[in-house]
């Protein structure tokens, strides 16, 4: 806001101070008018300098927080997520660097990161939905169940939180016998980029789109529901999921975590966390990871109504 005001101000003391240039040089000015017009100049240019001010403040500020967050980092994290294993699944539009720092966030609290999966756009695009449908048709297991109403984008999202996660604590962090056909399948088909390594976790980050002025909605606005139902199928097949992004996902209509937060059924079981691009968000995340293996669910962050910055842990966590 501040970046948008000083701009206004310096444009209009450009043409202020153009506006004076042309009548200075239609001939010498007397009386009220110019000096009035003198003082407009002079008032822009003082708040010029006053906004330049507050954003150096500003920024001062950020690097002051992020600095702080990122000193007490260690001791907020350590041993948090000791024996689990977490998978990160980055959408289409995640910032590559808030996908690696959440991953290495993870390490850092004892957690181990059993992989990062890159979901395409194929998946959410509207236009594939039934391509996508005929592929989870083709794909599912017995051991996978989805209610007789569930949507595409319910089904699909199973079969990947089936390759991804699981409850069974013998199976955490071993390679399973389903997920390379099925991530296989979903690999062909350019809906998913995997490691070839891929082992099943306990937990799941989802890392939401980033979202920019030039976002468009995609045909049938379907994307954000394929989002949240992936992020829903994570959560039902492990101890727990967490949707993380940053402020654009949660105060945009366009946005993931907006979508999530609007859901009343997916938000009370999916936590989520708004500027997981802050190392403060990056500790939340974990935070509300944990939380999740204690059966509780929270959205947590800077936009609109929230459970807070952080949830509220017991003692023996």
């Amino acid at each position: 806001m501040i970046d948008f005001r000083f701009f206004l101000v310096s444009i209009a003391a450009v043409f202020l101070a153009l506006a004076v240039g042309v009548a200075l040089g239609a001939g010498p000015l007397k009386g009220e008018f110019d000096q009035q017009l003198r003082a407009n100049v002079e008032q822009l240019g003082k708040e010029k300098d006053q906004l330049r001010d507050q954003m150096e403040a500003l920024e001062q500020s950020d690097r002051y927080r992020d600095t702080f967050a990122s000193t007490i980092a260690p001791g907020l994290l350590t041993d948090k997520l000791n024996n689990h294993q977490v998978v990160v699944v980055a959408l289409p539009g995640a910032d590559k660097g808030v996908v690696k720092n959440l991953a290495d966030t993870v390490k850092a609290s004892g957690g181990t990161v059993t992989g990062t999966v890159q979901v395409t756009a194929k998946w959410g695009d509207a236009t594939n939905r039934q391509f996508l449908e005929d592929l989870a048709t083709q794909l599912v297991t017995g051991d996978v169940t989805v209610p007789n109403d569930s949507t595409t984008y319910d089904r699909a999202g199973a079969l990947l939180a089936r390759a991804l996660v699981t409850k069974d604590p013998k199976a955490v962090g071993q390679a399973d016998s389903a997920t390379p056909t099925i991530m296989g399948a979903f690999g062909e088909g350019d809906l998913v980029n995997a490691p070839g390594d891929l082992r099943r976790g306990d937990l799941a980050v989802v890392v939401a789109p980033h979202i920019t002025p030039d976002t468009k909605p995609q045909e049938g606005d379907d994307v954000n529901d394929a989002w949240v139902a992936l992020a829903k199928a994570m959560d039902s097949q492990s101890l727990g999921a967490v949707l993380a992004g940053d402020t654009s996902a949660a105060s945009s209509d366009l946005g993931a975590l907006n979508r999530l937060r609007a859901d009343a059924k997916a938000s009370s079981v999916v936590s989520s966390v708004d500027v997981a691009d802050l190392p403060s968000g990056q500790i939340a995340v974990v935070w509300a990871l944990l939380e999740q293996t204690q059966g509780k669910a929270g959205q947590y962050g800077a936009v609109g109504t929230t459970d807070g910055a952080l949830p509220k842990l017991s003692d023996a966590s």
